[in-house]
């Protein structure tokens, strides 16, 4: 039997994906940039697309759709040319030899969330990939504390196989303002009254339908002078309850965005008042880093990782209570002062967070399994 080509295997299939794909192409910058490519022999499985930046790091076909019984039925090829398989995501080989496994699980939205959003169908695959993706592997990255604490809870873990190892935002998010591009994205929006900005995928567990509802009521009762700015898809399907999602349009204080690009979020987020992030959970909640580091503030929910992400610099709120909401929205749309403190909090706060720290984090936890008999 030939002995495997790589060291590491990264699974780089959500790749261009925002999310798990944001965490991918970050930590593989990170590799890049601290030269760890020649110190490890990586494969990278997935398209053609990572060899338009990793052109010196070999690039293997895997196309398989993502949750599908396929890419099962090709993994243990895949993983026999590997000491070591990454894979970013729960969706783990379920037969893999002798490689050694690790495996990042970001959150528990699928499980915590199954009796409310999932259909009967992806709540069997969750139990039974999340099951596997906590005993079958060498060690597991968890993204917080809270989503480590959620798996010894709900999957029995050993919290001895998992490490938190925290992400980051990108470092264009940062507080350099370009007043002419903030009036260009605006202009291109056709955003003409201050905003709050909603960022992120319009799914049932981000509380966004509660958001929207309120602030028609404080338009209707002309409680506010700003609108709410939502930059992000909707889902391709909504359960029963959240019509209104589906169905949303722009107008009575509402302004959807789809297709935003990647270089106007900065600026998207920087002309806002602040950042709203309502979600009843987060595995991590990389928008709320991108938008402090960016110098913008932040309300959020006091639900999940969110505390443990944003620390003071937020102002932090139960979002299924309207009158809090209500109460935050006011006060930053109104205090000038207020805003300016928890702007700079929140420039302090993204500081702290650093990709390099999660690529040498992450090498290292390579190199001890690897180095394991």
């Amino acid at each position: 039997m030939m002995k495997p080509i790589f060291d590491v295997g990264l699974d780089t299939r959500m790749f261009r994906h925002t999310g798990i794909g944001t965490y991918i192409r970050n930590v593989l910058a990170a590799f890049k940039e601290d030269r760890v490519f020649d110190r490890l022999r990586f494969g990278l499985f997935g398209t053609e697309t990572t060899r338009e930046l990793y052109g010196d790091v070999p690039v293997r076909e895997f196309l398989p759709k993502i949750y599908s019984v396929s890419e099962q039925l090709v993994y243990p090829k895949l993983l026999s040319d590997c000491r070591l398989w990454h894979a970013p995501h729960y969706n783990i080989p379920l037969m893999r030899g002798k490689t050694r496994l690790i495996v990042t699980i970001h959150d528990l939205i699928h499980w915590i969330f199954r009796k409310q959003f999932f259909a009967p169908h992806q709540n069997i695959y969750s139990a039974v990939m999340l099951r596997a993706a906590v005993s079958m592997p060498d060690h597991i990255i968890a993204v917080s504390e809270h989503t480590k604490s959620d798996l010894v809870k709900h999957f029995n873990a050993d919290p001895e196989k998992v490490s938190v190892i925290y992400e980051a935002a990108d470092l264009k998010f940062n507080a350099f303002r370009d007043e002419s591009a903030i009036s260009e994205v605006k202009k291109k929006y056709s955003i003409t009254r201050p905003y709050f900005l909603f960022v992120g995928s319009l799914k049932p567990h981000k509380n966004v339908h509660r958001l929207i509802r309120l602030f028609r009521q404080l338009h209707k009762e002309a409680h506010t002078e700003a609108v709410l700015v939502l930059a992000g898809r909707k889902d391709k399907y909504y359960p029963s309850g959240y019509e209104e999602l589906s169905a949303l349009q722009s107008g009575q204080g509402i302004l959807h965005l789809e297709g935003v690009q990647d270089s106007e979020l900065k600026h998207l987020y920087q002309g806002a008042l602040a950042l709203i992030h309502p979600s009843l959970y987060e595995g991590f909640g990389l928008t709320l880093l991108e938008a402090m580091g960016s110098g913008t503030p932040v309300i959020a929910s006091q639900s999940a990782s969110i505390p443990e992400v944003t620390g003071d610099a937020a102002c932090l709120v139960d979002s299924c209570q309207d009158p809090a909401m209500m109460q935050a929205i006011r006060r930053m749309e109104t205090d000038p002062v207020y805003r300016f403190g928890l702007r700079e909090r929140g420039l302090r706060r993204a500081s702290q967070f650093s990709w390099r720290e999660t690529a040498s984090k992450t090498l290292a936890l390579y190199e001890k399994v690897l180095s394991e008999r």
